[in-house]
């Protein structure tokens, strides 16, 4: 009966360390290099761009206040969408759109 109740806190302890344990997120922000503006406007059409707007307007101030893509350079942005996307629940695709969208308007 001991090695029982021994088992079974053994399982729950492991259990309550694995839900947890953070989560690595594999975002855009984590996975490719951070594009320059430019290469934002050769590889995203201005519908793409006008998509990433709308989401980062409907998403991100569910949360905050939205602050202007003006307010940072892209590297900082990076940094900063790599906590906030996965906050957002948006998907790698809506992650992508967003990224570009505000590097295209950043500082």
């Amino acid at each position: 009966m001991k090695s029982l109740f021994k088992t079974l806190g053994l399982v729950l302890i492991v259990l309550i360390v694995v839900s947890c344990a953070a989560r690595v997120v594999n975002t855009v922000a984590h996975l490719e290099p951070v594009p320059t503006k430019a290469e934002v406007h050769t590889n995203f059409s201005t519908e793409q761009l006008a998509e990433g707007g709308a989401l980062f307007s409907n998403n991100c101030d569910k949360c905050h206040k939205l602050f202007e893509p003006q307010s940072r350079d892209a590297e900082k942005w990076n940094h900063v969408l790599k906590r906030m996307i996965p906050r957002a629940k948006l998907n790698y695709e809506e992650g992508k759109l967003v990224r570009a969208y505000i590097i295209a308007h950043s500082e």
